[in-house]
């Protein structure tokens, strides 16, 4: 299998037509995909925002326009979509002087990229033919397909791959070879079904229709049935918890996840999920892909991308030795590609789902701060926190924001605190903690706690006034951040599509005089939580309810002294007339539906479609509307006339 190829063009009208009529030209020998916003007539194209789409896909040749800003997840991700011997050809149209924009040009100017400057149509690029051999399976996916073949009850088979080595294709056979020889007791999971289409691809050739054996994680769950052998492909993507109560479902476990880049992490992988499943019982085989099979082994093209953006980067356990906190920026960082590498490779190691746009950003934002915990013998990296800079509102957009009409960008923390309705306490700029990191061989110790009171420290001495952070709800992680003197403020109710999980939005104040406005929207939340919960997150389990109330009385009696008649009628105002989200009003409709039960019939569609759960689909129905935004359209109308009938 040949090598691929990249060719760097310099975008202007000229090179913009030779790689369109190249691209043309070499449609004829093969699939060929242009990815950028303006795309030429007569060629398969798709936006940078749609890359993804194309995931399952071969090409065999490529055009990425390059323009501001940079799609560099959308270049990452169709790269592995070219096959062997095909050629990249990137239309250069960036500019600025940023850390990242400095990587990136050097990037494009190292000895292997071919520049073609100014293109000229006797100086196109070439496109190797990809020659066509008989299929084969790899050495390590014969030793994989022997382990998945003598699965046994109590068994786990861990298969971790790198994009491009058939981690699909192989799961596909075991399964599709499985359900042919009549075992139609396997069932398939994923983070997503879109996920799954290369593997169901390649079991659709020994069996129709194998997607009747995917289910969902949450359906699973719901379900709680025990099963016999059940395969989650990327397995990374999801809690170390919910991987558990997966597992503990079935008899035979397959596990596959995607190493490097940004779909998962093999390190993290190994040293987080691999000894819990120890933990609960399994006999874990750890089998790894690592010859590719779209293109050559050393491909210039993956070793490039892998470099440009740490695809690869891993920590390395320190040393025991004397630590020394350290403050510093992403632009310093790229000038020390050492520490920038142990920083990329510890957040893959705790689980974060790191993109590539994330560490042009890091590195070009003046506004992110990170805190680095080193060894102070030898610089080792033992943990590290991201900061994100976040200014405050004024009072005008703030209360845009409570209405639901506006949601600037770059400013999380100091809008979640402007829909809680503290237009004051949305005023005062925020330290949003995106990432926080202990290296695994050190945790338990204490270094987690040392690290955020460095950055409160360092926040009040700024003038910080509020610091918080937004995570994946769990009852653990909510008693970490709760412990370290952190409230729960808000809880989000669209699962994230990764790990199935609700976000969670946590708050400190760093300056005396707030906290008495913080701990009246920290008590609101609590007394709001009974009834809100039931409605829109139902499932929720018994753990995560005591750990949000604490020592407060479950039906919130001790925060009914927080409760303004005059407040609540200005909510349900702005959830009937303007755009305040149901999730944010909803309590205050309660309340004011209690005060006054309605007696006609408005009121009382409006107070009969609030009862827990709330369940959409069925309210559409009845309603006789479309979907989740017809029936809050609906129940918007309903309480603007019950409040007209109330003369309000």
């Amino acid at each position: 299998m040949q090598a691929r190829t990249l060719y760097r063009l310099t975008t202007d009208a000229a090179a913009c037509q030779v790689a369109a009529n190249w691209l043309r030209a070499a449609a004829v020998e093969g699939p060929v995909l242009w990815v950028g916003r303006s795309p030429p007539d007569g060629v398969p194209h798709v936006a940078p925002a749609q890359a993804g789409h194309w995931l399952g896909h071969e090409v065999q040749a490529l055009v990425f326009e390059a323009g501001q800003p940079l799609a560099v997840d959308a270049l990452v991700t169709v790269a592995g979509l070219l096959l062997g011997g095909g050629t990249l050809v990137i239309l250069d149209g960036t500019g600025g002087d940023g850390a990242f924009a400095r990587r990136w040009q050097a990037a494009l100017a190292e000895p292997w990229v071919r520049t073609v400057e100014p293109p000229s149509a006797d100086r196109r690029p070439g496109i190797m033919p990809r020659a066509a051999g008989p299929f084969a399976w790899t050495p390590d996916q014969a030793v994989a397909l022997g382990h998945l073949a003598g699965l046994a009850p109590g068994e786990c088979v861990a298969l971790t791959a790198p994009r491009g080595r058939g981690k699909s294709t192989l799961l596909g056979e075991f399964l599709g070879t499985a359900l042919q020889r009549g075992e139609s007791t396997i069932t398939l999971t994923a983070p997503g079904p879109r996920a799954v289409d290369a593997l169901l691809a390649r079991a659709r050739h020994w069996t129709p229709a194998p997607e009747r054996y995917y289910r969902a994680p949450d359906v699973l769950l719901e379900q709680a049935e025990p099963l016999d052998t059940l395969i989650i492909d990327e397995a990374a993507s999801m809690p170390v918890e919910r991987l558990l109560q997966l597992a503990r479902l079935a008899r035979r476990l397959v596990l596959a996840t995607t190493t490097g880049g940004f779909e998962g992490s093999g390190q993290g992988f190994r040293l987080r999920v691999l000894p819990a499943l120890e933990g609960a019982g399994f006999r874990v085989r750890l089998q790894t892909l690592d010859t590719p099979v779209r293109w050559a082994p050393g491909d210039p093209l993956e070793d490039w991308l892998n470099r440009l953006f740490l695809l690869e980067a891993a920590s390395r356990p320190p040393v025991s030795q004397a630590v020394r906190l350290r403050w510093s920026t992403g632009a310093a960082l790229a000038d020390t590609p050492q520490t920038l590498e142990a920083v990329m490779g510890l957040l893959a190691d705790a689980h974060y789902r790191t993109r590539p746009s994330d560490l042009a950003r890091w590195l070009d934002d003046a506004g992110v701060h990170l805190l680095l915990l080193e060894g102070a013998a030898d610089g080792a990296l033992f943990g590290v926190v991201l900061i994100q800079e976040e200014g405050g509102l004024e009072r005008a957009l703030a209360e845009a924001v409570w209405s639901g009409e506006r949601r600037p960008q770059g400013h999380f923390l100091p809008c979640t605190v402007a829909a809680r309705g503290d237009f004051d306490l949305a005023g005062e700029g925020a330290w949003r903690i995106q990432r926080i990191a202990v290296h695994p061989h050190w945790q338990g110790l204490g270094l987690g706690g040392r690290l955020l009171r460095a950055v409160e420290d360092r926040a009040g001495a700024k003038g910080v006034a509020l610091i918080g952070a937004s995570f994946g709800l769990q009852p653990v992680l909510l008693h970490l951040w709760q412990r370290a003197g952190y409230g729960l403020v808000r809880v989000g109710i669209q699962p994230d599509a990764a790990s199935g999980q609700v976000s969670g939005v946590v708050l400190r104040a760093t300056a005396p005089r707030l906290q008495p406005r913080l701990q009246q929207a920290l008590a609101a939340f609590r007394r709001d939580w009974p009834v809100w919960h039931p409605r829109f997150l139902p499932d929720t389990t018994a753990a995560m309810v005591s750990e949000v109330l604490g020592d407060q009385d479950a039906e919130g009696d001790c925060c009914l002294s927080l409760v303004d008649p005059v407040a609540d009628l200005k909510e349900v105002r702005a959830f009937s007339q303007r755009a305040r989200p149901l999730e944010w009003a909803l309590p205050a409709l309660l309340r004011q539906l209690a005060v006054a039960p309605p007696d006609e019939p408005e009121g009382q569609l409006l107070e009969a479609s609030l009862a827990q759960p709330i369940d959409w689909d069925r309210l559409a129905r009845e309603l006789e509307v479309s979907g989740r935004r017809g029936v809050t359209r609906r129940l918007r109308r309903a309480a603007r006339n019950w409040l007209e009938a109330r003369s309000l």
